[in-house]
């Protein structure tokens, strides 16, 4: 407050006090003449009016920020007859504080009172729509500094009106979101000088914006900006955005220089020029995404400790990725496919989630704090191998993945790993580059080898081996593969060849005694099948549809196998299979289930695919019952001819039912002689045979058709 106007006020309210007390009183006036109250007072500026609030002899004026009062007339009511010092007409400078002195028409009584200015915004509480520039002007010279809503400009067709945002550089706030549409034609986005919050969206796709400029903005919800030309975009103090930064636009360059939080951040388009992407302070996000971007070089990250997904992609000149302090990623980092990228660094990083790693120039990976990844994805790289730069990985809980490599002729991965979960060996583009696979004293729960590298490789591992081999023999660029060659192995815990066997001809499973869980060769189109060394499978044992494989002597034989945990299924279906025989066999858990074969009438296949032996010579014990068809996907117009007995079944004396149909040449049942009283006459189930007993028939030992 200014001194001189200090001074002023109190020799005034003296001077007042003084006439009071020595002035004489008429008591026969009926008018007192003793109140002394400023009951309202405003002032006009222009043409905008500020009301006063007056509160315990306070007078306070409300103003927007920014806005002078220099030069305002005042209008002031006061009690009756009671008069005001200084006169406010006698003052123009209405934004400093001062005294007024209210005396009473007695003369005697009087008040003092406080002036002073509140700057603060003003609300908006709802959204403003602002279509054309006459409203963008009308809003600007309101003072309105904060919106209790959204803020639209322009319209989404119509056309363009709006140049000059210049009105609202008064406005500080903006609750929910902010929107530009189409009919604001500006090439540059500016006017928002003091706009330092967005709570909802920034959102624009106006045409002829090339330049968007936002000095003071320091959080937001999501900004999203997509047109042809935009080419700059600064957000000098923004901090802060809870949901994404999109830009689609042919970017030349972009200045975030404090944002330290965003949930995503996608750049995204093929026409941009920029060569360098900077989030300087960035610390955390969710995701980021760079796509086409063709000029770009340089991605520059130097506070990101933890994000989520980065997903790069389309960036064929991109060189560099520096990230020197992300510590978490708890999503997917993937590399282009094609790039300049020679080396990727993350000297900090301890847990990853799942990290891709492509291009053929990458030579060299520099992880060595990782600790522990769910998945690891190298493809098409020139490493040859990746011992070197996982200095302390020891576990990878998901799938380490290594896909048409060249240059990696022996597995290759770091010493410190105690634990992988999936191990996948996949080549198709290049030629098989692994002669064979040692993982010998590896703590592995499954390798899986894909496509042509399946061909002719050779396995090594410990004798015993708690976990699956699988492999996926489909699409694989010839169609005369050799069986995979098995080194130790003589107990794993499952095998598997996917859904269908298509490019492997021969198949031969040598060495491998026991699988403790199942084991299932799907539909195929192999020549020859062997397991000459099995011995115990613990689940499901299953084989469909052998109906190319050729066979010596047309039997087909499973040599050593003795028992089955779960259920034993086999389909044969091949003109070449007249028999099937497994010797040693003892004891199935489950149900037994044969695909027998069945006759055909085609020109093309004469001779049928029907066999006519069934060998089970050591089997006691069926914990399910018996099923035997021609065919186990067919209908009832699958017929099998040659099968003519069940003495194959001579020694089994426990089953838990019995069904056989459509078996024309069948007559005999005496093979089943010691298993007819395990099972109620309930679950003997027969039809359409050449012979078709009933229970009673078999205990009144009619086992043969008279």
């Amino acid at each position: 407050m200014n001194a001189i106007h200090i001074s002023k006020n109190i020799f005034f309210i003296l001077m007042v006090s003084l006439l009071v007390l020595s002035a004489c009183s008429n008591e026969d006036d009926p008018f007192a003449g003793t109140d002394s109250y400023i009951t309202s007072f405003s002032l006009q500026q222009g043409e905008t009016v500020f009301n006063a609030e007056i509160t315990e002899r306070v007078i306070t004026i409300k103003v927007p920020e920014g806005v002078s009062l220099k030069g305002a007339t005042a209008t002031v009511e006061l009690s009756e007859n009671a008069s005001i010092y200084p006169d406010p007409a006698s003052i123009t400078d209405w934004d400093e504080e001062m005294l007024f002195a209210v005396t009473a028409y007695d003369g005697m009584t009087q008040l003092s009172y406080k002036y002073s200015v509140n700057r603060a915004q003003i609300d908006a509480d709802e959204t403003v729509i602002l279509p054309t520039q006459a409203d963008v002007d009308a809003f600007g010279a309101s003072g309105i500094t904060a919106i209790g809503g959204s803020l639209i400009i322009g319209s989404v067709t119509g056309t363009d009106s709006i140049r000059d945002l210049g009105p609202l550089a008064k406005l500080k706030e903006i609750n929910y979101s902010l929107t530009i549409h189409p009919t604001f034609a500006a090439t540059e986005l500016s006017g928002f000088d003091a706009l330092e919050k967005v709570g909802g969206d920034i959102y624009s796709t106006a045409a002829n914006m090339e330049k968007v400029s936002f000095p003071k903005l320091e959080s937001a919800g999501s900004i999203f900006f997509k047109n042809s030309v935009l080419g700059e975009v600064v957000f000098s103090r923004l901090e802060n955005v809870s949901k994404s930064i999109t830009l689609q636009c042919p970017l030349g360059g972009i200045s975030f220089p404090n944002l330290k939080q965003a949930k995503s951040i996608h750049l995204e388009d093929r026409d941009a020029m920029i060569t360098s992407v900077a989030f300087p302070s960035l610390e955390k996000a969710e995701s980021i995404i760079v796509y086409f971007l063709p000029s770009l070089t340089k991605i520059l990250l130097p506070e990101l400790k933890e994000v989520g997904d980065i997903t790069l992609n389309w960036l064929t000149v991109l060189a560099f990725v520096d990230a020197p302090k992300l510590e978490v990623s708890t999503g997917t980092i993937s590399l282009p496919d094609v790039s300049k990228l020679s080396e990727l660094s993350f000297p900090e990083m301890r847990k990853a989630n799942e990290i891709s790693i492509k291009g053929a120039e990458v030579g060299l990976l520099h992880f060595p704090k990782l600790e522990v990844i769910t998945n690891l994805t190298i493809q098409n790289t020139t490493l040859s191998g990746i011992s070197n730069g996982f200095d302390k990985l020891e576990k990878i809980e998901g799938e380490l993945r290594l896909m048409e490599m060249p240059e990696m002729k022996t597995l290759s991965i770091p010493s410190s790993i105690q634990r992988i979960e999936k191990l996948t060996i996949y080549n198709q583009n290049v030629d098989r580059n692994f002669a064979e696979i040692n993982i010998k004293g590896m703590n592995l729960g499954e390798l899986s080898v894909e496509r042509d590298a399946v061909n002719g490789i050779k396995i090594i591992g410990d004798d015993v081996f708690h976990g699956t081999l699988s492999f996926d023999t489909q699409n694989g660029r010839t169609y005369d593969w050799v069986s995979p060659v098995f080194e130790g192995f003589r107990e794993i815990d499952s095998i598997s060849y996917g859904i269908y066997i298509s490019n492997l001809r021969n198949l031969e499973m040598k060495g491998i005694r026991k699988i403790n869980k199942g084991f299932h060769i799907p539909n195929n189109n192999l020549t020859a099948l062997s397991l000459p060394d099995l011995e115990e499978v613990g689940g499901n044992f299953v084989i469909n549809h052998l109906s190319s494989v050729s066979v010596e002597d047309s039997v087909f034989v499973i040599p050593k196998l003795k028992s089955v945990g779960g259920d034993f299924r086999i389909t044969t279906a091949s003109a070449a299979i007249n028999a099937l025989e497994l010797p040693l066999l003892e004891s199935i858990s489950g149900d037994f289930i044969i695909g027998t074969g069945y006759a055909s009438t085609s020109p093309w296949d004469p001779n049928g695919r029907d066999m006519k032996s069934l060998s089970f010579p050591a089997l006691k014990t069926i914990g399910g019952k018996i099923t035997l068809k021609p065919y186990l996907e067919g209908g009832d117009n699958y017929i099998n001819e040659r099968l003519t007995d069940m003495d194959g079944f001579s020694s089994l004396e426990s089953v838990k039912g019995v069904e056989i149909v459509r078996h024309q040449g069948l007559v005999s049942y005496v093979g089943l002689k010691k298993a007819i009283s395990s099972f109620p006459a309930t679950a003997w189930n027969i039809g359409d045979n050449g012979y078709n007993p009933t229970y009673q028939d078999l205990l009144d030992n009619k086992w043969v058709k008279p």
